[in-house]
């Protein structure tokens, strides 16, 4: 050996040994990465199956099926407010808390709203008040004896609605 190579060798850390440290740290911070990558994974999936699960339980059989993207739109006709709700199974009891919970009762269909009521509503087999002794009378309440829940249009056979029609005065 020459003294020039000798010299190198004592003063000067080999290339090889700062490479091999270098991949090592690489390596541990590789391996580190991809098991906090692993572990995100993992959660995520596990977070959004269970809430799929949620979402599919069935519901109890008295409950109607509402239209979760439904949003109510109250519409103005001859100074009073209908809402047309639709909701699958829905009955009659559902169909008075719901418009009693918004301040408003199940609607009357009568000579003044039937032409609106029919142009307007797109559901078949909806919940309204019915007069049962046929007195014409103007006033929509849910809490006289001579109305009852009836299904509009008349004829439909079937226990349970699509929805229903709320009214509410201005």
């Amino acid at each position: 050996m020459q003294a020039s190579e000798s010299a190198n060798i004592l003063n000067f850390p080999s290339r090889t040994r700062e490479y091999g440290l270098r991949s090592r740290w690489v390596l541990a911070v590789g391996l580190g990465i991809a098991v906090l990558l692993a572990v995100t994974v993992t959660t995520l999936v596990m977070h959004y199956s269970q809430r799929k699960v949620e979402r599919s339980a069935p519901k109890a059989p008295s409950t109607p099926k509402m239209k979760s993207n439904q949003q109510e739109s109250w519409q103005l006709f001859d100074n009073d407010f209908y809402l047309f709700w639709q909701s699958e199974g829905a009955d009659c009891e559902t169909a008075k808390k719901f418009c009693t919970k918004r301040h408003a009762t199940l609607a009357m269909v009568d000579q003044n709203n039937v032409q609106w009521i029919q142009k307007t509503s797109k559901v078949k087999r909806l919940w309204i008040l019915k007069d049962l002794e046929g007195s014409g009378s103007d006033e929509q309440t849910g809490g006289s004896a001579d109305v009852a829940c009836a299904l509009y249009p008349s004829g439909s056979k079937s226990g349970k609605g699509n929805g229903w029609i709320c009214r509410k005065g201005s």
